[in-house]
């Protein structure tokens, strides 16, 4: 019998995964060299957005330049939604000891907040294909016990939240919140109880990976470990979707981010559509290179 392909993997559960990019004391070495980039005050002076979030670090720190367009990566997301690929979007997300987990959730456009204007708008639509995608990279080892991911495998075939009705930001919001946005308050289903499905946790060791649509329904666990966890998410679409259309700054989690100097990168193929603002060069000149349009 003939194994199934990445796709069809993908088609069935809404992620694949975990693969091995590095093993574990090469991603461990080459995480301490970015974490210095990260507090280098001119590094962070050349951040895109200026705010605690720390999204799109991949525009000025080398490392995550490479990182983006690394052919691990790319063939497989291209595996998925094809040959054309944009990164529009990379954040960290970091798992101390004693911190709560993150709260089920569920979306596509990326209408995250108090307006229900999405982020990313398709201009074509082809029948299971997803219009997004994240690789979620495991910049430490992330167990059970420090706050692995987990998924409800087959979840992206059916909307159980309303990512276009409003929510509130609560600071001071914790357990079973998404940084400050709690999902439950969305729930289509009000008596729909994600526990109670056939729940997935994605361990994995430092320099491995996985993707997923973030219409698969996805948390975290609490990491009641003593040591961090550190993922790091690189968010890409396919060059016929547009990127923050129309908007030229957004409010999140608390942050105000203005867009002047966003821009997506071409990770791989080629952009037939020009519909987005894109960025050639990190900050430091280096150009991006894409893999090429191999599917």
């Amino acid at each position: 019998m003939a194994l199934a392909t990445d796709a069809e993997i993908f088609a069935e559960q809404g992620y694949i995964g975990p693969f091995t990019l590095w093993e574990p004391d090469e991603m461990t070495a080459w995480w301490k060299q970015q974490r210095r980039a990260l507090l280098d005050p001119g590094n962070t002076a050349r951040r895109v957005f200026d705010n605690p979030v720390n999204y799109d670090r991949h525009l000025d720190i080398p490392g995550l330049s490479r990182l983006v367009t690394e052919p691990e990566i790319v063939r497989r997301m291209q595996a998925i939604i094809g040959p054309d690929v944009l990164c529009w979007r990379t954040e960290f997300f970091p798992k101390n000891p004693g911190d709560s987990g993150t709260g089920w959730h569920q979306v596509e456009t990326y209408a995250i907040g108090e307006t229900s204007q999405g982020m990313l708008e398709a201009t074509e639509h082809s029948p299971g294909i997803p219009m997004e995608l994240t690789c979620w990279v495991a910049f430490t080892e992330a167990s059970r016990e420090n706050a692995c991911m987990k998924l409800i495998p087959g979840s992206h075939r059916q909307w159980r939240y309303d990512e276009h009705a409003p929510m509130r930001w609560n600071a001071a919001a914790a357990d079973n919140s998404f940084f400050g946005y709690d999902y439950a308050d969305i729930k289509i289903d009000k008596d729909w109880d994600p526990e109670q499905e056939n729940v997935r946790h994605l361990e994995m060791r430092a320099g491995q990976f996985f993707l997923f649509t973030a219409r698969t329904i996805h948390g975290s666990n609490p990491n009641i470990g003593r040591r961090q966890r550190m993922g790091f998410a690189i968010r890409v679409v396919p060059t016929h979707v547009r990127v923050y259309g129309g908007m030229t700054e957004f409010d999140e989690f608390g942050h105000h981010f203005d867009l002047d100097r966003h821009g997506c990168v071409l990770v791989a193929g080629q952009d037939r559509y020009g519909l987005n603002r894109m960025a050639a060069t990190n900050a430091w000149g280096e150009p991006f290179a894409p893999v090429e349009r191999t599917v």
